[in-house]
């Protein structure tokens, strides 16, 4: 069986993190309050958690001054939690509107917003300098002298055309702007422990995975810089089973970890009647046919041993032997709370083996009773 609680090891490196980690893009809404931030972050805390997952993608910024505040609000010791933040977005301050500066991504939402609050402006850039500056902006915003790991942020076709692809990697590689060599002078140095890369299934580059050049693409990055993880999301969960194919044969062969975002599908894998699916929810587009189909068989069988869908969800992401963690994200205390529930549950072998049988998960997707 599966243990969920024992503190895992990334790729190969020192560092250890617990399973149950916390994903801080939900609190950078603009309709979450401070305190309800305070009260969410020190929940987590209270439930085990030690790793905490950013960007400053989210909320251009607020996600990690928010989590700061959080951390800073739990009065703990530096070295008592690991935090993951970002790189690849450089926020500039764009204090009078300058719309030549606007760009879309694949699915004509905004590539390069700028934050009317703040007025500061999203760029793309992944070189030397950028990403030296992009960690010393991120330890600012989040007030802490150190992050544990910094991520590749969003490097695949969702947000970048062909040509601003090897615009991107161009940046990374050493005949170019040398970014990767910038993260592992980091991490040689000892001022970061590890190095990710974002690996997304969603609305904007599902095409790339159709076609399978988004699994390229994660091999040609893998081939620029030596990574120790990769943050999946969407890619691998109860009802997606996509990074089976090869993204997760990728981490095993190069003894890399998989931590994945979004175990629950935005929400849909806790309350289907209630949230939307994903990233379908994100496009306002209904979960497709099979999504609602494969949800409402496997919530059948859920009920049948009174076990909620979610915690099927939950412990079935950390059961892959590639997975060091999962970082499912919280908007308030209570949604905290109701995550750690899911992993105190002692769900019934009975439950993967009726899943099995009734043809609902994947033949070659490890589960809690086989992992």
């Amino acid at each position: 069986m599966t243990d969920f609680f024992t503190p895992r090891q990334v790729g190969a490196t020192s560092l250890h993190v617990t399973p149950l980690g916390f994903g801080t893009a939900w609190i950078a809404g603009p309709d979450v309050s401070l305190p309800d931030v305070v009260s969410t972050v020190q929940q987590a805390w209270d439930n085990g958690v030690r790793l905490f997952d950013t960007a400053p993608w989210y909320g251009t910024g607020r996600s990690e001054r928010r989590l700061g505040l959080g951390l800073a609000e739990l009065r703990e010791d530096r070295d008592a939690f690991v935090v993951n933040t970002k790189v690849g977005r450089t926020l500039e301050p764009e204090p009078v509107v300058d719309s030549a500066n606007d760009s879309a991504a694949a699915d004509g939402t905004a590539r390069t917003p700028r934050d009317g609050s703040s007025g500061f402006r999203v760029k793309f850039d992944y070189s030397y300098e950028a990403i030296l500056q992009q960690h010393r902006d991120s330890l600012q915003r989040l007030g802490l002298s150190r992050v544990n790991s910094l991520t590749l942020h969003d490097i695949d076709r969702g947000y970048h055309n062909a040509k601003q692809l090897e615009i991107a990697l161009k940046q990374l590689s050493t005949d170019g702007s040398a970014g990767a060599r910038a993260l592992s002078e980091l991490k040689a140095s000892g001022t970061i422990d590890a190095i990710g890369m974002g690996c997304n299934l969603e609305t904007k580059n599902a095409f790339s995975w159709e076609d399978s050049t988004h699994e390229d693409l994660v091999e040609r990055v893998m081939g620029l810089i030596d990574l120790d993880f990769l943050v999946i999301a969407g890619g691998y969960t109860l009802l997606e089973t996509r990074a089976l194919r090869r993204i997760l044969p990728l981490c095993e062969k190069n003894n890399v970890s998989a931590i994945i975002a979004s175990p629950f599908a935005g929400g849909w894998l806790v309350n289907p009647s209630k949230v939307g699916y994903m990233y379908s929810r994100m496009s306002g587009r209904d979960a497709p046919a099979h999504i609602q189909s494969l949800t409402n068989e496997m919530q059948d069988v859920c009920k049948e041993f009174t076990i909620p869908i979610g915690a099927a969800a939950l412990q079935f992401v950390l059961a892959h032997p590639c997975v060091a963690a999962a970082i499912p994200g919280a908007a308030n205390a209570l949604e905290a709370k109701t995550t750690r529930s899911f992993l105190d549950l002692n769900i019934p072998i009975e439950l993967w083996q009726r899943m099995r049988e009734r043809n609902l998960l994947a033949h070659d997707a490890p589960s809690p009773d086989n992992s």
